[in-house]
């Protein structure tokens, strides 16, 4: 039996970069690539994409445009999800503890620095 408190709300999110056919005038997909993997969509245009993941749960967070060469869309999208699972630690853990500025060349000049035996 579950109860309120071993349940919890969650977000999924997918991230799309579509080119368009032509100028996108008639809104066909030619190229799609969903959370980084090429697909071939079922659909034809990028409209009954968008309301197929809509029937999906999903609702679109962010939308832009890059127009150097080829237009290229970038989309991200995100659903509720309800889980059992507690989450992997929590990221306001995980800012408090790094250091003001830090960036990754900070980690591997520490990583060098600090020597690979202190991880044995």
């Amino acid at each position: 039996m579950t109860t309120a408190t071993d349940t919890r709300k969650a977000y999924q999110f997918i991230q799309i970069r579509v080119q368009l056919l032509g100028r996108g005038m008639t809104n066909e997909i030619m190229n799609l690539y969903v959370n980084g993997k090429r697909l071939k969509p079922k659909v034809k245009t990028m409209d009954e994409f968008l309301n197929y993941l809509g029937s999906q749960g999903f609702c679109m967070v962010t939308a832009e445009l890059e127009t150097e060469g080829v237009y290229t869309h970038f989309y991200t999208l995100q659903r509720e999800v309800i889980t059992h699972q507690s989450p992997n630690g929590d990221i306001f853990d995980e800012i408090s503890k790094a250091k003001e500025g830090a960036d990754f060349g900070d980690a591997v000049r520490n990583f060098f620095e600090g020597g690979i035996d202190r991880l044995a």
